[in-house]
């Protein structure tokens, strides 16, 4: 037997396992290449690839929902996402954290660093925790094609795009946020203390405490 007809051989044995018309094009390609021995070598082999790529594309680990959630969450719950959303909400963390200890008689002689201490040690396990727990709740709000076809997506060039722009797009919405919180709530100060007033919304035994409220808010 030539070496070219015992790897045809190999490529019938392995296309057995592939359906029919997989195999219906397959010898269609080699009767049309009988004659030409090293060209229909070459055509078999590059048939047989062909298959083994649309084999891979439809295989049942790319169709699997749970797959599909542990990878959207594994390019979505990550440290850079996590961090920057704490870089954001740094100062109002840390001032926090002050507040609390110093009530409790601590006083904190750096408080960066122990801030930068304490995410070091907690980041890591943090995320780990919340990557294992998160497939779940993919798989219990979306269909299964949903997850499927968003996994597709973060598997292409532009979700990969927008993946790496997450971060960035976290820090700069909630910064936006911020000041847009600010100056709503200045606006509808006024706004709610008329309302308060109107109302009766807020209820006090001395009138001075409401008063004061009032002009707070004024």
């Amino acid at each position: 037997m030539k070496c070219e007809d015992c790897l045809a051989e190999v490529f019938k044995w392995r296309l057995c396992a592939i359906g029919p018309l997989p195999r219906v094009l397959f010898y269609l390609v080699m009767a049309k290449v009988e004659h030409f021995t090293l060209i229909g070598l070459i055509v078999r082999t590059k048939i047989f690839a062909c298959a083994l790529v649309v084999i891979s594309f439809a295989s049942p680990s790319q169709a699997d929902p749970r797959a599909a959630a542990d990878y959207i969450v594994s390019q979505t719950v990550t440290h850079e996402m996590f961090e920057a959303v704490i870089s954001v909400q740094r100062p109002l963390i840390i001032g926090t954290l002050q507040n609390e200890l110093r009530a409790k008689g601590i006083n904190l002689p750096d408080p960066d660093r122990f801030f930068d201490v304490f995410m070091e040690e907690f980041v890591d396990e943090f995320v780990k925790s919340m990557q294992e727990q998160s497939a779940s709740i993919y798989l219990d709000n979306f269909t299964d094609q949903q997850l499927l076809d968003i996994a597709e997506f973060f598997k292409t060039e532009s979700g990969q795009a927008y993946l790496s722009m997450t971060p960035t797009l976290m820090q700069e919405g909630a910064q936006l946020g911020q000041k847009a919180g600010e100056e709503a709530g200045a606006n509808v100060a006024g706004r709610v203390a008329a309302r308060i007033k109107k109302e009766g919304l807020v209820v006090v035994d001395d009138p001075s405490i409401l008063s004061r409220l009032l002009e707070v808010l004024k």
